[in-house]
């Protein structure tokens, strides 16, 4: 089986049931049709694979496979002369990681909240007065990029540019390999300019820490982050979204009490996160997971979605589970995600202005699942509303 036959299932979670009552905790899978890699699909096999890079490494130089050109895969995990974390381990990884973990760590959260609260209403004023919008291509993909680029410095018009380099390196249509080239070429130019006027944002904070050796590595870095930061957080506002408007319990229309926003993005952790695949490691040495036997070079997909519903660490009693943070939507190890916490606040204020400011009213139940082998999130999220009087500005499109 396909990943992206995974992902685009009409029940992603009976689909990995299955795969993992004939395989056990780690699976066969094609990361493409014809490319052969395992996912693994067990709570403690995830953990293992993530905190262990002296077997699972990130580096890409590790896998024996070799890529047809028309791959769609190369951007994601085998591209050429990438010099940053996400390619990294061991020591090389600690000196990249730290110059993100401390811009990330040392954010101005009243300032980042400002700029965000400042993208959601832009986009809303958008299609406020037409009455109907789609949630995903107008609000979720937009307001997630136009957030993280600006906390880089981007302007609007470079944002949505960067945003449709990135939706084509994750496997949403175009050239992946055409799409990073762009970027580079995007972000090398930002940092250019910053270097030479430079402001409060992430990008200056880069070019300012002596661990990063030059600018291709600060933009290779950028890039990474913000197509990192993009894919989960359209992927958590958008389920958490789509929760609110048709789960009872966030509704309220069974019992008349409606549970909160923050219930709502911590279930969407669980049970839909951000990353459903997580790509990829690659085997050092031959080594036993799970029940597989893996040989040195085999390339290793972290099964999230799987893992978090792995009935050894999670049940289906809702009281007992208050307080069960052991998901691994934000990952565990060195390579886990900086940026939990300024994520969590963007995505809060994205749902938070949305649902305050309109009454949405989801018009088709009905799903088709963005193509990705690794994220899983709604195509479209059509809803209509109570149009606002005022008039909306100019929309900016995708």
């Amino acid at each position: 089986m396909a990943l992206a036959d995974l992902t685009g299932a009409e029940d992603m979670a009976a689909a990995l049931r299955k795969l993992q009552d004939e395989w056990g905790p780690v699976a066969p899978v094609d990361l493409e049709p014809g490319v052969p890699g395992w996912l693994v699909l067990g709570h403690a096999e995830v953990m293992a694979v993530m905190r262990t890079e002296s077997v699972f490494a990130r580096d890409p130089r590790h896998w024996r496979e070799q890529l047809p050109p028309e791959s769609n895969l190369h951007a994601i995990l085998s591209p050429t002369g990438r010099r940053n974390l996400y390619f990294a381990d061991g020591v090389e990884h600690r000196r990249l990681r730290l110059p993100v973990d401390e811009a990330f760590s040392s954010m101005d959260e009243v300032r980042t909240a400002a700029l965000v609260r400042g993208v959601c209403d832009g986009l809303i004023d958008a299609f406020a007065t037409r009455g109907n919008a789609d949630l995903i291509g107008e609000y979720a993909a937009a307001v997630s990029f136009l957030a993280v680029s600006g906390m880089f410095g981007f302007d609007e018009g470079q944002g949505f540019a960067l945003l449709r380099c990135a939706m084509e390196i994750f496997g949403h249509g175009g050239d992946p390999v055409v799409a990073l080239e762009t970027m580079d070429r995007i972000v090398l130019d930002h940092v250019a300019a910053t270097r030479a006027q430079p402001g409060q944002n992430l990008t200056a904070r880069f070019i300012e820490h002596p661990a990063f050796e030059d600018d291709i590595e600060i933009g290779h870095t950028m890039v990474v982050a913000i197509c990192a930061a993009n894919e989960m957080l359209i992927t958590w506002i958008a389920a958490t979204l789509r929760r609110m408007l048709t789960d009872p319990r966030y509704t309220g229309r069974v019992t008349g009490v409606r549970r909160g926003l923050d219930d709502a993005m911590d279930e969407t952790l669980w049970r839909e996160p951000p990353v459903a695949n997580l790509p990829a490691r690659y085997a050092v040495t031959d080594c036993t997971l799970g029940q597989a036997h893996i040989k040195a070079g085999d390339a290793i997909v972290m099964g999230v979605a799987a893992a978090n519903n792995d009935p050894r660490v999670r049940t289906a009693d809702e009281l007992f589970e208050a307080g069960n943070q052991s998901h691994l939507s934000f990952g565990v190890g060195p390579h886990a995600c900086p940026a939990k916490r300024p994520g969590r606040l963007l995505v809060k204020i994205a749902v938070e202005s949305l649902m305050k400011r309109l009454d949405l009213r989801l018009t088709d139940p009905e799903v088709t699942w963005a193509p990705s082998p690794w994220s899983r999130y709604p195509a479209t999220l059509p809803v209509a509303f109570t149009p606002e009087r005022t008039a909306a500005r100019t929309p900016a499109r995708v």
